[in-house]
């Protein structure tokens, strides 16, 4: 799944601290090459944000990385 800053997505399974069946919007995300990071960063209504790392040296966060479509959907927000 290519996550796209500004998108809005839904929550299909807990993640990144997200619960399911909310509505967070990705405002930021890049790739740090030195630490091998994957970074996040969502927004909720209530102006909440979290940020999120994922880690190309960890097996578990690769597999989060390369099947984030498990976890997140995106939707448009005027059906909500």
């Amino acid at each position: 799944m290519k996550m796209e800053v500004r998108k809005t997505y839904l929550v299909k399974k807990d993640i990144f601290g997200l619960t399911k069946d909310e509505l967070w919007t990705l405002v930021d995300k890049g790739y740090q090459a030195y630490f091998g990071e994957h970074n996040f960063v969502f927004v909720n209504d209530d102006k909440v944000k979290v940020f999120a790392v994922l880690q190309d040296g960890s097996e578990v966060d690769m597999q989060i990385y390369h099947h984030l479509d498990d976890y997140l959907e995106e939707v448009n927000r005027e059906n909500f």
